[in-house]
C-alpha cells in the first residue's frame, strides 16, 4: 500500500466536513466537527426571494481545508466528494458572476428548501405532461415536497427567469459541480441523478421523459453515466498553487451521501440486506443487485422511491422524517423532560399490552409514509402519567414507523438489518422495537463511518485504479447485534398493527392532535 492520502469532503446540509484517510483507510482526524455555512437569502429581480447555498463559502472552506489537509498530513493523492441531495448548479454565464471562482454560475445554487405554490407546482406537472403518480412510475420518484425534485428547481428557475435561464450551457449535480470547480471537468455518475431528481428514467440507463418535456437533456451531461469510482479529473494548476495539492491529485466523481453510506456494504458482497441510516429523515435503503424499479399500486403516492447505488442497480428506497419528529417533541412537548437511553420492559410491556397509547405521524402533513395522517397522541392521559412512559411511547411510534418503512423498502424477511445513523447512537428502544418485530433478521447496530467512509472506498479506488470491492479487505465491519425485547413478541405486534390501524382509520380513542 502507498503511503498517499484520501481528502474526503463531506457536504451535509449544514455542517460540512473534511476527514483523512490513509491507504488502509484508517482516518487521521477522526474527531472532526466540521463548520456550519448556512444558506443566505438571494432576491432575484423578479419573482420571491429564495433560500441559497452560501457556495462562496463552500469554496473557500474546501480550499483552505485542503491546503491545512496538504500540509499537514503530506501526500494527498485524491480528493473524493459526497454530498446531500437535490442540488443542481447552472453553468453557462461569464466567469465570477455569482462569487469569486463560482465556475460560470448563472444563478446562485438554490436550497432545495423552498416552497413553490400549489399553481406552480399544477403547472410543473401540466409541462411534463404527467401527473404525480405517473411521474413516479416513469422516473421511480415520488412527488416530494419543496424543490426536492431537481427537476421542480429546473422548471421554476426557467419559468420565473427565463431570459437568464436561456444563458444556461450546463447542469450539474452538487458533487460534479464541487469537482468541477477543482478539475475543470464535466461528468455524471449515478448515485446523484438516480435519487429523485426526477431527471433519470426508471431504468436508470437514460434521461427521463421529465428532463426530456421540460427541455434540458442537452444541458446534462453526456450519456452514458460514468462509474461513482471514476476519475473525474486532476486538480488544477490554480488549485494546486493555492492548497499545495500535486497537479495529478485525483478527484472523483463524487457521490450522493445515502448511497455513498452504502459503499462499504457493496464493498463486502452483502446480499439481501437493507441499511437504515437516520439524522432529519430516516431512510431506508434495500439494494436490489440486477433488479428492477418498480412499484405496487400500495406504494404510489407514498415516499417510496428507487435510488441507485455506484453500480447502477436500484435501491429500493423509503423517506420519513423520524428525526425532525423526534425534534418535534423534544422541542416542544417534552421540553422540560430531556430524552433517556434508559429502557424499561415493565413500561414497555404496559403500554404494548394496554393498546391504548400511541405517538401517530405525520407532524409534516402530507410527507412520509402515511401521508393522510395527522400527527397526534392517542391516550394522553397513560402518556403524560410520567415523562418515562412518554419518551417510551414516542420511541415505540416512531419505531414502528420504521418498522413499517423496512418492510416496504425489503419485504418481511430481510436477512440482515443495518441501523446507522442518530438511531444507533442514541436509541436503543428503537432498534429493540425493530429487533424484535424482525424476529427471523440479523439486526445490528453501529456505523461502518457513513458517508465519509464511503467516499473515502470510491477515493481511494479512484486512486488505485481498481474497483471498490477490490478494497474488501482493508477494513472490517465493527457492528453489534442488537439485543431483543424481554416482552410477548405477539403482544408487540399486535400493538404495531394497532398503531397502524390508529394511522388508517384515525382511530377511535380519545387523542390530542400536534400542529406542524
Amino acid at each position: 500500500m502507498s503511503g498517499e492520502k484520501i481528502v474526503v469532503l463531506d457536504i451535509g446540509k449544514t455542517n460540512k466536513k473534511l476527514f483523512v484517510y490513509d491507504s488502509s483507510l484508517t482516518c487521521l482526524n477522526p474527531e472532526e466537527k466540521g463548520v456550519r455555512i448556512d444558506p443566505f437569502r438571494w432576491t432575484p429581480a423578479t419573482g420571491p426571494a429564495l433560500e441559497c447555498e452560501d457556495m462562496a463559502s463552500i469554496r473557500e472552506w474546501m480550499l483552505e481545508g485542503l491546503k491545512t489537509a496538504a500540509a499537514q498530513y503530506g501526500d494527498i493523492g485524491a480528493v473524493s466528494i459526497s454530498a446531500h441531495g437535490a442540488t443542481v448548479a447552472l453553468l453557462g454565464g461569464k466567469n465570477d458572476e455569482v462569487f469569486q471562482g463560482d465556475g460560470g454560475l448563472v444563478f446562485p445554487v438554490v436550497s432545495y428548501e423552498n416552497d413553490i405554490s400549489e399553481a406552480m407546482e399544477k403547472e410543473f406537472y401540466r409541462q411534463i405532461g404527467m401527473d404525480p403518480l405517473e411521474a413516479q412510475e416513469v422516473t421511480a420518484t415520488p412527488r416530494l415536497s419543496w424543490l426536492t425534485n431537481c427537476a421542480k428547481t429546473l422548471f421554476y428557475l426557467r419559468q420565473t427567469m427565463p431570459d437568464r435561464f436561456g444563458r444556461v450551457t450546463d447542469i450539474l449535480m452538487l458533487p460534479q459541480y464541487l469537482g468541477y470547480l477543482l478539475c475543470g471537468e464535466m461528468g455524471v455518475e449515478p448515485t446523484y441523478i438516480g435519487c429523485h431528481s426526477y431527471l433519470l428514467d426508471v431504468s436508470g440507463s437514460r434521461y427521463s421523459r421529465v428532463a426530456e418535456n421540460l427541455g434540458v437533456v442537452e444541458l446534462l451531461p453526456e450519456l452514458p453515466i460514468g462509474k461513482t469510482w471514476d476519475k473525474l479529473g486532476t486538480v488544477g494548476s490554480d488549485i494546486a498553487s493555492a492548497t499545495g495539492l500535486r497537479r495529478d491529485c485525483v478527484v472523483t466523481m463524487g457521490a450522493h451521501d445515502s448511497n455513498a453510506a452504502l459503499v462499504p456494504y457493496l464493498a463486502k458482497g452483502l446480499e439481501n440486506f437493507v441499511v437504515q441510516d437516520s439524522g432529519t429523515w430516516v431512510v431506508t435503503m434495500a439494494p436490489l443487485p440486477g433488479g428492477k424499479a418498480e412499484f405496487t399500486d400500495e406504494e404510489l403516492g407514498l415516499e417510496v422511491l428507487y435510488n441507485r447505488d455506484i453500480y447502477g442497480d436500484p435501491v429500493k428506497t423509503t423517506i420519513f422524517r423520524g428525526g425532525a419528529e423526534f425534534e418535534f417533541y423534544q422541542n416542544n412537548v417534552l421540553k422540560c423532560a430531556p430524552h433517556t437511553e434508559d429502557v424499561c420492559e415493565q413500561i414497555v410491556e404496559e403500554i404494548i399490552d394496554g393498546r391504548d397509547a400511541f405517538s401517530l405521524p405525520t407532524v409534516e402533513r402530507g410527507a412520509g409514509l402515511f401521508p393522510e395522517s395527522i400527527a397526534r397522541l392517542v391516550g394522553i392521559d397513560r402518556i403524560f402519567r410520567d415523562a418515562a412512559t412518554a419518551w417510551h411511547v414516542i420511541d415505540i411510534g416512531l419505531a414502528i414507523q420504521g418498522y413499517h418503512a423496512l418492510r416496504l423498502a425489503a419485504g418481511a424477511r430481510p436477512e440482515r438489518i443495518y441501523i446507522e445513523g442518530n438511531i444507533a447512537r442514541h436509541n436503543p428502544l428503537y432498534r429493540r422495537v425493530i429487533s424484535s418485530l424482525f424476529a427471523d433478521t440479523r439486526v445490528y447496530y453501529g456505523s461502518m463511518g457513513g458517508a465519509s467512509f464511503g467516499a473515502a472506498i470510491l477515493g481511494l479506488a479512484a486512486m488505485e485504479n481498481v474497483r471498490p470491492e477490490v478494497l474488501s479487505d482493508r477494513y472490517e465491519m465493527e457492528l453489534r447485534a442488537v439485543d431483543r425485547l424481554g416482552v410477548d413478541p405477539g403482544a408487540l405486534i399486535r400493538y404495531a398493527e394497532a398503531f397502524l390501524d390508529q394511522v388508517s382509520s384515525g382511530g377511535n380513542l380519545p387523542s390530542q392532535g400536534i400542529s406542524g
